[in-house]
């Protein structure tokens, strides 16, 4: 009887390498081999697990004889867990097998042992599974029989489990291969398609003049057929007029490394067109080369050509009007003045031309007019004033100056204003009586007003006083906590960091309900603001969900976001939307300990009272902690109120969270709702308009 067993044992092997050789997926590979062992190799069944690090679970991939689905019911992990201390958890963790005789008396087996023995397993084998080194999965195998399995089974169990291994390997390497196979005709296909993409003209020749390479696009604008290309001379593409300067520019990239020129692409039908060239030395299987690249400048042309028209006119039109316009360069030099500057200036254009202003009007450094042309200049903006200036002769008057920036300086645009201003000023001296009357009538208004606003402003400072004088020594408490905590002040036993980190702890918890008080005071005091600005929605989820994901592993719960395909874009305040979501969120993660916390949100319409429809961005935050006492869901937003007093004040908090979240939502025209069942979770509902009224 065990010479048989062994025999069948053997068999199997021989087929487990067969598979290794011959199986193309390594699942493909895993079925065969737990297929050989029941069919060939006479265990009950067996099955292959293939450990998941996001949820340290060992999962099963294969199987062979599992007739009532006995591995997937089951749940094993590859940690130190309950589940993870059987035979299989064992056999992953401390890289070795573990054998089970007995199913019946190992205690190992105790929290699978009754749906093992209903399938008829009695005993069991696990061997560790390797990729590249790494333990990464488990091969199990059940027999019928106590005491079936002994060294000799053991052994080849193990060679099995070894050659699995190596064949995992051997797949590894050839997906690696045909991977970078694939990523080099990738690579090459890319080059080509980027050469050919290209809109100007490139090549590649070497110092005889023999073209090596050239894209489509070459052939495409000379004309010629690449047999024809292959006997060309770069020169060939040239007019006789510009040989002379193409072969010196040539010469210039092979002694100097690049040159560049503009010259005429001659093409196989005579036609030439304008082309600026650009050439680099480079070196290829051993030879110097150049690889220039060509671009076709008709465009560029047309458009100088247009551009030297357009000057002219706009000069003519300049020259014509009745403002006066004038062109300063960066040294503050005159470049241009029409007709009418030379009226406003009282001086000729000729006197000023190519000088500067500081050489044509001594002391004009000191003057306004110099400080807004100064402001134009420097700065590069557009500036505008009505500025008064006075001449070298003592005459004095008002102009309305625009500067605007140009290439070469700037633009000044001036009108002489000087009448409208003598003008205002005689109307304002008939104003003047009136405007004491006025003054003197509401002047009680005006204390009456003072009043209000002290008591205001008395009301404000006392929030930015009391902002300042409470953040200002938290932080340095946190700060310096942090140093200390981080060594640098020498070091600290164990009892004295704890007690430092509970320092810092509270400092935090301290700080954040003054931030809470605050926010509440600005909302009460309707200071609050909220801005409108269009937002990837989906992006601030993510953001959220980002910050609260160490929370949520700490206590090894599932944080998940289902999001609609409309939820994309909203319009409204970025900040405070993620400011609700993430309060919701640290609540829902807060009070749960065992389960998962999803964040959900999709778009939906909502008839409004004019007739219309309203899109409405819904997002809920639902998890499935403590829950809420259905009598306290009423008093859940009121600042200052928590209502985990039964739990003697085991998670702390403000108070203010879910009162500033029901506020911001209101003032962005939403609101929040929530919904819950004392011990089974809860669910917080936002409705906000994905734009806001006009209001």
């Amino acid at each position: 009887m065990e010479l048989e067993r062994l025999t069948r044992l053997y068999h199997a092997l021989s087929q487990i390498n067969q598979a290794v050789v011959t199986m193309p997926t390594r699942g493909d590979l895993f079925t065969r081999v737990c297929q050989v062992l029941v069919e060939h190799g006479g265990f009950r069944m067996a099955w292959v697990g293939w450990h998941d690090a996001a949820t340290r679970r060992i999962l099963p991939v294969a199987q062979w004889g599992d007739e009532q689905g006995y591995v997937q019911r089951i749940t094993i992990f590859g940690d130190d867990r309950p589940e993870g201390r059987g035979p299989s958890g064992t056999a992953f963790r401390e890289r070795r097998p573990y054998i089970c005789n007995d199913m019946q008396t190992d205690p190992s087996t105790m929290p699978w042992r009754a749906a093992a023995i209903s399938q008829g397993f009695r005993a069991s084998a696990v061997l560790p599974i390797t990729l590249a080194g790494t333990v990464e999965g488990t091969l199990s195998v059940y027999a019928s029989a106590v005491g079936f399995f002994q060294d000799k089974e053991v052994a080849l169990l193990t060679q099995a489990a070894a050659d699995l291994s190596f064949g995992l390997d051997n797949l590894a390497r050839e997906e690696a291969r045909q991977r970078a196979a694939a990523a080099a005709s990738s690579e090459r296909a890319f080059s080509e398609a980027m050469l050919d993409s290209m809109p100007g003209i490139l090549y590649l020749y070497d110092e005889g003049g023999r073209f090596i390479r050239w894209n489509r696009n070459f052939l495409a604008v000379s004309g010629y057929t690449a047999e024809e290309m292959a006997h060309r001379h770069p020169l060939d593409f040239f007019s006789a007029a510009d040989r002379a300067l193409l072969q010196g520019r040539i010469t210039e990239v092979f002694e100097r490394g690049e040159s560049f020129v503009e010259a005429s692409f001659v093409s196989k039908d005579g036609r030439e067109t304008p082309y600026f060239f650009t050439g680099r030395r480079v070196e290829v299987a051993g030879s110097r080369c150049l690889v220039g690249m060509g671009i076709d400048i008709s465009e560029r042309k047309q458009a100088e050509a247009a551009l030297r028209a357009s000057e002219e006119r706009y000069r003519t039109t300049l020259d014509n009007i009745l403002e006066s316009c004038q062109l300063i360069g960066f040294d503050w030099r005159y470049l241009y003045l029409n007709d009418a500057a030379a009226v406003q200036n009282r001086r000729s254009n000729h006197d000023l031309l190519g000088r500067t202003m500081l050489e044509a009007w001594p002391g004009i450094e000191q003057s306004d007019v110099f400080a807004l042309l100064r402001v134009g200049m420097e700065e590069r903006r557009p500036v505008h004033g009505e500025i008064a200036f006075q001449f070298p002769n003592g005459e004095s008057g008002w102009f309305d100056v625009r500067c605007q920036p140009a290439p070469e300086g700037i633009f000044v645009l001036s009108i002489d204003i000087t009448d409208r201003k003598r003008a205002e000023q005689r109307l304002r001296e008939l104003n003047e009586s009136l405007e004491g009357t006025v003054t003197r009538r509401t002047e009680e208004l005006r204390v009456a007003l003072v009043r209000a606003e002290s008591a205001d402003r008395a009301k404000s400072a006392f929030l930015a006083t009391m902002s300042h004088e409470l953040r200002t020594p938290l932080n340095s408490i946190i700060g310096f906590t942090g140093i200390v905590l981080q060594g640098l002040a020498g070091p600290l036993t164990t009892e004295q960091v704890t007690q430092l980190g509970m320092v810092r702890g509270s400092a935090r918890h301290l700080l954040d309900l003054i931030n809470d008080v605050l926010d509440i005071s600005k909302i009460e005091a309707g200071q609050m603001e909220v801005r409108t600005e269009r937002f990837d929605l989906r992006a601030s989820f993510d953001r959220v969900l980002a910050s609260v994901a160490p929370l949520a592993a700490k206590k090894a719960l599932a944080l998940t976001m289902d999001l609609s395909p409309a939820v994309t874009e909203m319009v409204g305040d970025r900040r405070r939307v993620e400011q609700i979501a993430l309060n919701l969120l640290s609540n829902a993660i807060k009070f749960t300990d065992h389960g998962r916390v999803v964040l959900a949100a999709t778009v939906t319409e909502k008839p409004e009272a004019g007739g219309g429809r309203r899109q409405t961005l819904t997002f809920t935050v639902s998890d499935s902690g403590i829950g809420i006492i259905a009598d306290d869901i009423g008093t859940l937003f009121q600042p200052f109120r928590q209502l985990d007093i039964g739990l003697s004040r085991q998670r702390d908090g403000t108070g203010l969270g879910l009162a500033i979240c029901r506020r911001l939502a209101r003032l962005m025209g939403g609101d929040i709702a929530a919904e819950s069942t004392l011990g089974q979770g809860s669910v917080f509902t936002v409705t906000l308009p994905l734009e806001p009224d006009a209001s």
